[in-house]
């Protein structure tokens, strides 16, 4: 229900009011012990994105999906990574139970009103923040250089090589945020790049 939501996590969008997924981020830690939130790209490109999360608490598993586009989400064309997974977190954690009854904010304000959402990590408590030191990269970022590096049939060493170039680092597990950023922005060159000496 709408008054488990703090006044801050609640949003007015044309007379009706939603909440953000950080209203139910805090519920669901609120009430489990052990909170487990995984999230894996469907489906990357340069103009859409799929997300699926994954939300185990102790009632069960839970599960939704989140999609954004460069075109329906214009402002936030940059970031269409990022708000597909906030979406399907907010989906999964709705189907968990925390807000049932209410569309999540971010599914039916406009993209502009979400940019702040998306950038401000303190007042969402992003998930992926919860989850591993705040200079590691996401899940989502690592999904999506993995994606985008096989829907170009890159090997694992000219991966490799790619990443080293960019960061000085070998493993994707020793990638901050900015150093998956710069690969995700430089495979995206390259795959424009491949696509224009086909034509």
């Amino acid at each position: 229900m709408l008054n488990n939501f703090k006044n801050e996590e609640l949003v007015k969008v044309q007379g009706k009011t939603y909440p953000v997924v950080g209203g139910r981020l805090r519920l669901a830690h609120d009430e489990n012990k052990l909170l487990s939130i995984d999230t894996c790209v469907l489906y990357y490109n340069d103009d859409s994105t799929v997300v699926h999360a994954h939300v185990k608490t102790e009632k069960g598993t839970f599960a939704g999906l989140g999609n954004a586009s460069a075109k329906r989400d214009r402002v936030l064309a940059n970031a269409i990574l990022e708000l597909a997974e906030t979406r399907a977190i907010a989906r999964a954690l709705r189907f968990a139970g925390y807000g049932v009854e209410y569309t999540g904010y971010e599914e039916v304000t406009e993209p502009k009103n979400l940019a702040a959402e998306i950038e401000n990590k303190d007042e969402i408590k992003d998930i992926r923040e919860l989850k591993q030191p705040e200079t590691g990269a996401t899940k989502a970022q690592l999904n999506a250089i993995f994606s985008m590096a096989q829907s170009m049939n890159m090997t694992n060493d000219e991966l490799r090589k790619t990443m080293q170039n960019l960061t000085g680092k070998s493993y994707s597990k020793d990638l901050s945020k900015k150093d998956a950023s710069e690969i995700i922005n430089q495979l995206k060159q390259k795959e424009a790049t491949n696509k224009a000496e086909a034509h």
